[in-house]
Parts: structure tokens; C-alpha cells; sequence
């Protein structure tokens, strides 16, 4: 029997549902460290998705402000401030998973009404721009030229370092070539990135070991586990090495590391890969708002066509 191409409607959905779903898979492992460690705890590995409501969301941090961020865009807010504002807003009253700089720098916006600087961040890169950025590769899907501007812009309104805002652009490269339905990202993302002056190398490299990477090798654990590049680089192995979307979330959330962040945006990664029906009813079932994540998806592609391909480029 013949497979239906996917649509762009199906990879879209795919892309958030799959990131919101790693997401809760990973959230109860994430501060258990070692993958020796979530195996006494959970012997029979992490398997289905256990919901952890607050009153203030639903949702962890990754979900949380990558649905802001989602929603901002489709109410055609253009306004960098309001976006601050409503990243704000969800910190104060909820904040769950925030990291200590994210709060920070939403902190600096609302005593001063500014991103904070690159000084102020003094050399910390961690991966909350990427665990939050695939709703703009949603966005510029039938814009590819704004892609990189518009991931870099909202990337850097709380993470101004280089190592933590290109490995987001890396990541939409990487989304806008799958939700087209090119497997074969990797070298697109790499062309993208050697034309920018800014990339550090240390990025580029990255993206480049992929495909000869082994798994035993990737960054996951110890003590620079949350990096942002670590969290890229693990993300675009799995999507380019790893068949099925359950079985990479799946050990994601067992290798240890900062499980939620990895699974989620490996999960959004494969999710626009092979579209939401490769993800397990079990986990959908179990997310909270699948209706509001999967109506997001489409706002956000909107018209775009799957058939008008062009390179992202600044």
C-alpha cells in the first residue's frame, strides 16, 4: 500500500505537537542527571507522557513560551515589547521550568523596558531561545527571507550571546527544509550558515559533525548539559539519524541531560519531519490543549505553499 504524500498541514501540526509532547515526556526525568540514574527511577524507561499542571499553565517553559511566541505572531503583533510582555506575564504568573537567566533577562526588560545586553549576559548560552524558536519557521514558511532576521531577532530579546541565538537559527533552517518535505536538511543548514559573518564557529562545527557523529558522543550529559549548541546538535542527530519520532524522544528522555529541552525540540524537529501521525495517540491523549497546539500550527503556516521552495537567507 502506497503512503498519501504528507501535507504541509500534517508536518505543521507535526512540528509543535511533537516539541509540546517530548516536552512532557522529558519534564519528569529532567532533573535526574544521569541515564543510570532515570533507569533506578523509571526501570522501564519513560514511555508515555504524565501531565504536571500548575494553576498558572499547563505547560513547562519550552511549550509555554513557544505558544506566546506562536500566538504573538498570528495576532500580527509585530511590537518586540509585547512579546517581552507576555513572556513577563506568563513568568510571573507561572514560570514553571524557567531558567535562571530567562527569568533574569525578562527581569532587566521589566525594571528598564529593554532586552538585556550582551555584557549582561556575561557568557551565558543557554538553550532557552531554542527551545522555544520553531513557531517562526512555521511563520516564514512562504517568507523564507525572513527567516534567519525574524529567529535571530526573538531569539536574542533574552539570549543576546552568539552561542545561544544561531543555534536557534540553525534549528529553523533545519525545520523550514522538513516541513518542504527535504530530508536532507543538513546541507542547507550548513550553506546558510557559512554565508552569515557572525556564526560561531563553534556552531558550524557542530552542525557539521552530524552526520558521521555517533551517538555515544553527543553532549548530553554533565555539567554544560542545557548549552545551546549541545541542545542543537543533539536535536539535528536525532532528526537526521534517528527513524522513528517515538523511539528518539523516547531514549531522549531516558539519556539523561536536560531531558525536556532535548525530546522537545528533537520532537518538534521530527514531528516536521514525518507530520503528526507519527506521533503515538497515547501521548496526544495525554497532552493538555492538543486542540489549541494543532490550530496554532496551521494559523501560523496559513497560505504558505509546500510547492514555492526558496533558501532561507538574511
Amino acid at each position: 500500500m502506497v503512503k498519501s504524500p504528507l501535507t504541509l498541514q500534517s508536518r505543521a501540526r507535526g512540528a509543535l505537537l511533537g516539541h509540546a509532547c517530548g516536552n512532557a515526556l522529558g519534564v519528569p526525568t529532567e532533573f535526574l542527571g544521569s541515564p543510570e540514574r532515570i533507569a533506578d527511577v523509571f526501570p522501564g524507561g519513560v514511555r508515555d507522557i504524565v501531565r504536571h499542571d500548575t494553576p498558572g499553565s499547563p505547560f513547562d517553559d519550552d511549550v509555554a513560551m513557544a505558544m506566546i511566541l506562536g500566538e504573538w505572531v498570528t495576532d500580527g503583533a509585530r511590537n518586540p515589547q509585547d512579546l517581552l510582555t507576555r513572556w513577563l506575564r506568563w513568568a510571573r504568573a507561572d514560570g514553571r521550568g524557567i531558567g535562571v537567566w530567562t527569568r533574569e533577562a525578562l527581569d532587566i526588560f521589566a525594571a528598564e523596558r529593554r532586552p538585556p545586553t550582551r555584557a549582561e549576559a556575561g557568557g551565558r548560552a543557554g538553550n532557552g531561545a531554542v527551545m522555544r524558536c520553531l513557531p517562526i519557521a512555521l511563520a516564514t514558511l512562504a517568507s523564507p527571507r525572513n527567516l534567519l532576521s525574524a529567529t535571530l531577532h526573538t531569539a536574542e530579546l533574552t539570549h543576546p550571546e552568539p552561542e545561544a541565538s544561531w543555534p536557534a537559527v540553525a534549528v529553523n533552517i533545519a525545520a523550514h527544509c522538513l516541513l518542504h518535505g527535504q530530508r536532507d536538511f543538513l546541507p542547507e543548514v550548513i550553506a546558510a550558515l557559512e554565508m552569515q559573518v557572525d556564526v560561531p564557529l563553534e556552531v558550524l562545527e557542530a552542525v557539521r559533525r552530524v552526520p558521521y557523529g555517533r551517538r555515544e558522543d553527543l553532549p548530553i550529559t554533565g555539567p554544560a548539559s542545557g548549552y545551546a549548541v549541545h541542545c542543537m546538535e543533539i536535536a539535528l542527530w536525532c532528526t537526521h539519524h534517528e527513524p522513528s519520532l517515538e523511539r528518539g524522544v523516547v531514549w531522549l528522555a531516558g539519556a539523561g541531560g536536560d531531558t525536556d529541552t532535548n525530546a522537545a525540540v528533537a520532537g518538534g524537529l521530527m514531528g516536521a519531519r514525518d507530520g503528526d501521525g507519527a506521533i503515538p495517540a497515547r501521548w496526544l491523549g495525554a497532552l493538555p490543549q492538543r486542540e489549541r497546539i494543532a490550530a496554532l500550527a496551521e494559523r501560523l503556516v496559513g497560505g504558505a505553499s509546500p510547492s514555492t521552495r526558496e533558501p532561507p537567507r538574511a
